[in-house]
């Protein structure tokens, strides 16, 4: 055999262990945190829910109206918006008609910065009236238990800030079933992992943190010019000396790509994201490809037995290590979608590569640079390429 063959069935070998390490992960992961947080004597105090919101969304209406129907006792919602003419305030609007008994805000504003998110927080913290924050973003869905299951572990004097895993929901064709495959069989274990080796990340589909610990890390004021503004919150609030909470509990984060160049660019972003925060990790990582590497193990074998053989261990361990897990979060509707799963993990492997040849990203619209240390400098609007999409049946 040569030594390019004996590389990549190396490779593969580690990448099937990843994949063993992976459900090991999320075992040990839903048993820690279910032995800790669940169970818990109720602790509900007063709670600002933070909606910084652009533009009317997909199904904007259904997934914010699952904010006002908490079985929550006393909680506010502030919705912001940079202009007044942004086709989310009239949504807000009708929540407000829909739910006069609910404490609804909307703001209208936002402060210099070129995370526009970032900039329009740091305008809707001048309404917020509570010591403890929600936020999330405006494509999430959650259930009713959502506001007390994610502000318990804020109970503990220690606990700055609680974050929770989030799904991916594609009812949009094709595209949008492939970017919830990535969110759900790459993410989701990815995150486990993390939880395991020490990396303190929150989410932003859904983070619940104290006011004294977003003050201690600087307020948003400080990761207004960040493109990871989830990642510099809590690695932030760690460094400030607040414990992180990661829950077993799982949000919808309700997917809009209408064509795969959405996919990519959405993709891109996130790799070139990571690369920033974690460049080291972001590098080895690519170690954990095993279908990539079982690919190149048949092609290296020049289409010998030996080769086949590698890349049917790789899918046979990939997809029972995932169904495993997809158990664990009671996730139903991803294995019917495994069978792209190959090409898919080959199209992740090919974001981690461009990832590395350049260092803009599209987002909101706003194409920018992004430095090595997570600083974003605006380098003029996107084009626009694609309509709203429409519901699709996917088999």
């Amino acid at each position: 055999m040569t030594t390019l063959l004996w590389l990549c069935l190396g490779l593969t070998g580690v990448g099937v262990g990843y994949q063993l390490f992976q459900l090991v992960a999320a075992l040990r992961f839903f048993r820690r945190a279910r032995r800790r947080w669940d169970g818990r004597s109720p602790f509900t105090p007063a709670v600002t829910v933070l909606k910084p919101l652009k533009g009317p969304g997909i199904d904007l209406y259904r997934n914010l109206e699952t904010f006002c129907d908490q079985d929550y006792p006393d909680y506010e919602i502030v919705f912001g918006v940079a202009r007044a003419d942004d086709p989310a305030a009239a949504i807000v609007r009708r929540l407000q008609e829909a739910y006069p008994d609910r404490q609804i805000v909307l703001t209208v504003g936002e402060a210099t910065g070129a995370n526009a998110k970032v900039a329009n927080l740091v305008n809707m913290m001048r309404a917020a009236r509570h010591d403890v924050l929600v936020l999330s973003d405006a494509d999430i869905r959650v259930r009713p238990d959502y506001l007390r299951t994610l502000i318990r572990p804020l109970a503990d004097d220690g606990v700055g800030l609680s974050t929770c895993l989030y799904r991916g929901v594609g009812d949009f064709g094709l595209p949008s079933v492939v970017e919830s495959l990535l969110i759900n069989v790459d993410f989701i274990p990815m995150a486990m992992v993390g939880d395991w080796v020490g990396i303190r990340n929150a989410y932003g589909a859904s983070i619940a943190m104290k006011r004294q610990a977003l003050a201690d890390a600087g307020g948003f004021e400080r990761i207004r010019d960040h493109l990871a503004d989830d990642y510099q919150l809590g690695n932030r609030i760690h460094a400030a000396g607040w414990e992180l909470a990661v829950l077993p509990y799982v949000v919808e984060t309700i997917l809009d790509s209408a064509t795969l160049g959405d996919v990519w660019r959405h993709q891109l972003r996130w790799g070139r994201t990571y690369r920033a925060c974690q460049p080291i990790g972001w590098f080895c990582s690519i170690v954990t490809h095993a279908t990539l590497w079982g690919v190149l193990s048949v092609v290296a074998a020049g289409g010998a037995a030996i080769g086949w053989t590698a890349l049917g261990v790789v899918m046979a361990t990939r997809l029972a290590t995932l169904l495993g897990i997809m158990r664990l979060l009671r996730e139903t509707d991803t294995p019917r979608h495994f069978g792209l799963v190959p090409l898919k993990d080959l199209a992740f492997s090919a974001v981690w590569i461009a990832s590395w040849l350049g260092r803009s990203v599209v987002w909101s619209g706003q194409r920018y640079r992004v430095d090595p240390d997570g600083l974003l400098h605006p380098l003029g609007p996107a084009p626009q390429v694609t309509g709203a999409p429409q519901p699709q049946a996917w088999p």
